[in-house]
Order: C-alpha cells, then sequence, then structure tokens
C-alpha cells in the first residue's frame, strides 16, 4: 500500500504512534475557520507553495521576510524565520500570562498542531478541559490562538512576496481579533441554545465555557454580560 504524503510528514516529526483520525479532527474542528484548517491540511500533505516547492519550477527559493539567506521551508517560514520567532515569543507570553501548567516549547508539530503532540500524563491539574465533538481540548482559546498566528504568518509572508510589505504588529493583533470573533461565535451559539436544553445543562456549558475564554479576564471580562477584548495586551505586541 502506498504510504500517504501526510503520513510521511507525520512520521518525520515523530508523531508515527499519534492517532491520524484526532489530528485530522482537531484540524477541521467547527471552532475553526475552514481556511485555517486548509492551511494546515496543505502544510501536513507537502503542498505549500513555499520557496523549496517552487524551486522547482525554477523559482527563487530563499526565504523574502528575514535577511539570513535561508531557504524558504514551511519549518522555516512559520516558525524558524526571526520574525516568525518574535510572534511565537508573543505566543509564550500569553501561554504564560494564562498560567498553563507546564513550560512551552514551541516545536514544529506543535505549531502546527498544537497540544495534540504534547504527552500530559504528567501535566499538573491545569485549566478545565471539555469535550466537543468528540475531542478533548484543554485551553481551547489559545489553541485556536495558536492557529491563527499560523495562518497570518503565512498570509503575511505573501503580502511580502506580492506588496514588499511585512508587519509583525498587524500579524499578532489579526490573529487575536479573529480568536475573540471565534468566542462570541461559540458564545453566541450556546446562548441559542438555552430553549432547547434544561436549565442545569445549559448552566453548566456556560460555566465551561466562561471558564476558559474568560480566564483571567485575558480574552473578555466576565460581568453580567461578557465584555470581549478587541486590542490585545500590550505585553502580546512587538
Amino acid at each position: 500500500m502506498q504510504t500517504s504524503s501526510m503520513a510521511i510528514f507525520l512520521n518525520n516529526l515523530n508523531l508515527r504512534n499519534t492517532s491520524t483520525a484526532q489530528l485530522t479532527a482537531r484540524i477541521w474542528h467547527n471552532t475553526r475557520p475552514r481556511k485555517v484548517g486548509t492551511l494546515i491540511w496543505q502544510i501536513l500533505n507537502i503542498g505549500l507553495p513555499v520557496g523549496t516547492w517552487l524551486q522547482t519550477t525554477g523559482l527563487p527559493s530563499l526565504c523574502k521576510v528575514c535577511d539570513d539567506n535561508k531557504e524558504e521551508s514551511p519549518q522555516h517560514c512559520l516558525l524558524e524565520c526571526p520574525m516568525a520567532q518574535r510572534a511565537w515569543e508573543a505566543y509564550k507570553r500569553i501561554w504564560s500570562e494564562w498560567q498553563a501548567p507546564h513550560d512551552l516549547e514551541i516545536t514544529w508539530p506543535f505549531a502546527l498542531l498544537g497540544e495534540a503532540v504534547i504527552e500530559q500524563e504528567d501535566d499538573p491539574p491545569g485549566l478545565l478541559a471539555y469535550h466537543t465533538g468528540g475531542f478533548t481540548y484543554p485551553r481551547q482559546p489559545l489553541d485556536i490562538l495558536r492557529s491563527f498566528i499560523v495562518y497570518r504568518l503565512w498570509t503575511e509572508r505573501c503580502r511580502k512576496h506580492f506588496d514588499d510589505k511585512y508587519s509583525l504588529k498587524a500579524t499578532l493583533t489579526q490573529a487575536w481579533v479573529a480568536t475573540v470573533e471565534v468566542g462570541i461565535a461559540s458564545w453566541k451559539a450556546i446562548r441559542s441554545q438555552q430553549l432547547t436544553k434544561d436549565q442545569d445543562t445549559q448552566t453548566s456549558i456556560e460555566f465551561i465555557f466562561r471558564k476558559e475564554w474568560l480566564h483571567r479576564s485575558i480574552m473578555g471580562t466576565d460581568n453580567a454580560t461578557i465584555r470581549w477584548h478587541f486590542l490585545p495586551p500590550l505585553y502580546f505586541l512587538p
């Protein structure tokens, strides 16, 4: 049987024992916009048109975002490029402020797939985790923010190629706003179901949501009505 590109990629990431079905469910989860899932899927199937891919057509293969004279692979573009590294340092500051229970190392598998690739058996008790769509999402807002950072790093890379412009501040701000918008849409969906669920179930769902999304008032303030923070905290910006 021929091995798929995705299976080869996961094997190269040392994720050969990770459930492909579980990772697929994470990539295409209903809280994540299709455009983000499509990008991750492209990367996993070795189809992202970066320099090393374009080189096969005779086009330049070096990264245009940095001056390090490095070939532009997906890993360089979205993780190792100095501008990408600064974005991930900002993410680590949010992770720390969130008081997530283990020190975070931004690896290539983590950048693409988040906490699905972190061994959690020895993880001390942290924030509440809950089931959505058959898959447990610990620290869901952080995971959604991670995926939007990957997406925005890619769109800014493309802007650099076509318009010769690049803004790390715009990358982080847009990733933040997109994450907050997912939270708002999720909250509206929860509230719209209050007439179809019994009161105890609805109260439990709302409690879980507030526990996750409004933790330490980073993405929103938990008052009688939720006040969402569309402006990211200053420590998140470059």
